[in-house]
């Protein structure tokens, strides 16, 4: 018999599972919060390294800012990274409750990881731009007003990787306001908040040659589940 036996203060063994759910919960607030910041970062580092504010890129502009493509494929690459990091984590939470989740909610599940890899897509279109490839666009042409034509191309396929983000989160965010609210993952409030993030791809839809600005609505929406993860692990 254990001195705490003797002395009538023995503890309620720890539950393994709760400690795995607190876990998993602090992970995904911290990656949340991590890609959010790693977003903000991103205009601020780009407008340092940026010395020529123009409208229409050349080649001699990238060249001002030979290390904007660099920074900004480790920045899209690391929110990649932590949005998966915030998927995959919440996914385990559920899991906890929920041991074997539909076929809809794991579509929702590949639908978040596909959303997170646009990220990584932008960040290869924009490192592509400072390779030999991209500098070579000088030695096809010198007109300006191509050059800024064939970089403005390439700006649309870095934009083409956040909706692709867009849509896979779009999904994902559906898999946790159902799901995720039945496994005890996600309260009302933040359920109802999450619905709110859905209607701006809703808008970009509804407003063609709109600014994409709606698009990354749901990098807002990683810094609310992050927050909101963190304080659940602390119950």
């Amino acid at each position: 018999m254990s001195t705490a036996d003797l002395l009538g203060t023995a503890t309620e063994p720890l539950d393994p599972t709760h400690e795995e759910r607190r876990r998993l919960l602090r992970t995904a607030g911290l990656a949340g919060i991590g890609a959010f910041v790693l977003w903000l970062c991103q205009p601020l580092l780009v407008a340092v390294l940026s010395s020529n504010d123009t409208d229409a890129p050349t080649i001699e502009t990238l060249e001002s800012m030979r290390f904007t493509g660099s920074v900004e494929a480790v920045l899209f690459t690391g929110i990649a990274a932590s949005l998966m990091v915030l998927v995959l984590a919440t996914w385990r939470v559920i899991g906890l409750s929920t041991p074997r989740p539909g076929t809809a909610s794991t579509v929702g599940l590949v639908m978040g990881l596909v959303g997170a890899s646009g990220w990584v897509w932008s960040a290869g279109d924009s490192l592509s731009m400072y390779t030999s490839v991209g500098a070579g666009l000088a030695d096809i042409t010198a007109s300006p007003e191509v050059q800024a034509a064939s970089l403005q191309a390439s700006y649309l396929s870095v934009t083409a990787g956040l909706v692709v983000f867009t849509i896979g989160s779009f999904g994902w965010y559906v898999m946790l306001v159902t799901t995720g609210r039945r496994a005890g993952l996600v309260g009302k409030p933040l359920a109802a908040l999450l619905g709110l993030l859905l209607l701006g791809p809703l808008y970009q839809l509804a407003t063609p040659f709109a600014a994409p600005w709606s698009l990354i609505v749901f990098v807002l929406g990683a810094l609310v589940l992050g927050i909101a993860m963190l304080v659940k692990s602390r119950a």
